[in-house]
């Protein structure tokens, strides 16, 4: 799983926010919101990474339990794909 790369990331008054470029901007009726957990997922797939690879890492860096790690990145990762986010 890879991110696509019409959006970044850029933090704003404390919130990291996913901002469309190009084309996307018009598609979006809102702001994308991300906690730190989803931020580090989203920075970990610039690169193509794998469910296990994104969970190891979220319950490395948050100090949680890997089955946790690994409920929480499918949950955003699911999330991400129905909006589009993710190279197919």
């Amino acid at each position: 799983m890879k991110r696509k790369t019409d959006f970044i990331m850029q933090n704003v008054a404390g919130e990291n926010l996913l901002v469309p470029l190009g084309a996307r901007m018009m598609d979006l009726n809102g702001l994308i919101t991300l906690n730190d957990t989803a931020a580090c997922v989203w920075e970990l797939l610039a690169q193509e990474r794998t469910l296990v690879e994104l969970a190891s890492a979220v319950a490395e860096r948050f100090d949680v339990t890997p089955e946790l790690a690994r409920d929480d990145v499918q949950t955003f990762m699911d999330e991400i794909a129905k909006m589009g986010l993710l190279e197919s």
